[in-house]
């Protein structure tokens, strides 16, 4: 798990494990999101002041049944990197994880139910990024 502490928005967040790298497109602060890597690194972070994000907020998942809720109060669609899906055991300690593919995660405003397979106890943290590419 990555938390922003600072006070600042955190953007395109490089993490490393070995030779797998990913990106974290944007982290508010106060916010914690999942990361399917073992022994994470952080690599250099932009800093912005949160309101340079122009409202930005971040999109939630939820588990349901046979698939995954997102909700976006955003007023345009993000781009989709994907999501971390972490998986707890009946303890609370996190004992595995996977990644869904962009193709997989919405980031469109309002409220959107994909179908996705997920054991009991998942947590699913999109991944949705300002720029458009």
């Amino acid at each position: 798990m990555l938390e922003n502490t600072s006070t600042l928005a955190a953007y395109r967040i490089p993490v490393t494990s070995g030779p797998r790298t990913l990106e974290v497109p944007v982290l508010t602060p106060g916010q914690r999101i999942g990361v399917v890597l073992d022994r994470p690194a952080l690599g250099p972070v932009i800093w912005l002041a949160p309101e340079a994000l122009g409202g930005f907020t971040p999109v939630t998942a939820t588990p349901v049944p046979g698939g995954v809720r997102y909700r976006s109060a955003n007023c345009r669609a993000l781009t989709s990197r994907g999501a971390a899906v972490l998986h707890r055991d009946a303890a609370g300690r996190i004992d595995g994880g996977a990644q869904l593919p962009p193709a997989s995660v919405s980031c469109a405003p309002g409220e959107r139910e994909l179908p996705a397979v997920l054991p009991a106890g998942s947590e699913v943290f999109p991944y949705c990024d300002l720029r458009p590419e």
